[in-house]
């Protein structure tokens, strides 16, 4: 390093229960700055809104068949650019009479939800691909790390902002645009498709408006399985 040039470290934030694990301490022995804090969905959270969640190769087996990896994916699709599954280890060998729905299973994630499937080998192996993509983040200029938290917030605008903002594919300007061009939360609710459209574009104005119209299913309704999606 040249005296006199400073380098940002490179800040990650892990979820607490990744602790066992021990990819939080390898990462911190390759120079990482780890904010370890009790997340909302995903393992870990990188620069440019980028989170990964790891499986062990039969977690991620079992989570597929049960359906709580399409509801994992689906609550972070909500909420970050950037959907990253690590599958960490061997597969078990149970699963392999019924691989034709397995993998019918993933394509339907990775097309429906634009996920990146990484296998690695251990946790090591783990620690090393994820410090690699948040370097690679933050040297395409995703330095800022956003974790979904419910602020402290003072005035109406703040509040109208937040709550904009929270919908999937809109930050804080495209809220502030939103907000500028339908006046009111309420009038941005009751607004058509080809309305929204103008404002957001075509795929967030369909998303935008499939969340605020699908009733709300309470999570101790139905799960959906792997067979409510491959048949």
């Amino acid at each position: 390093m040249f005296a006199g040039v400073f380098v940002e470290r490179i800040r990650v934030y892990a979820d607490v229960r990744e602790e066992a694990s021990g990819i939080p301490s390898m990462l911190e022995s390759m120079g990482v700055i780890v904010l370890r804090d009790q997340l909302a969905v995903g393992d870990y959270v990188l620069p440019g809104g980028v989170v990964v969640e790891r499986k062990t190769g039969e977690d991620y087996v079992s989570s597929l068949f049960d359906g709580r990896l399409f509801d994992q994916v689906s609550r972070m699709a909500e909420v970050y650019d950037s959907i990253v599954l690590v599958v960490e280890g061997e597969l078990p060998s149970w699963y392999r009479d019924r691989f034709k729905q397995l993998y019918s299973a993933l394509a339907q994630i990775i097309a429906g939800f634009n996920v990146s499937v990484v296998h690695t080998m251990d946790p090591l192996s783990t620690a090393i691909f994820i410090e690699a993509l948040a370097r690679k983040s933050v040297e395409s200029g995703g330095s800022r790390i956003v974790v979904h938290k419910k602020p402290k917030l003072g005035s109406l605008r703040e509040w109208q902002l937040y709550i904009v903002s929270s919908l999937p594919g809109v930050g804080p300007k495209l809220a502030e645009r939103l907000l500028e061009n339908f006046k009111t939360i309420e009038a941005m609710c009751t607004a058509s498709v080809a309305e929204l459209q103008r404002v957001v574009g075509e795929k967030r104005a369909e998303r935008i408006k499939q969340i605020l119209k699908t009733p709300y299913e309470p999570r101790g309704g139905k799960r959906r399985t792997l067979e409510d999606y491959v048949g």
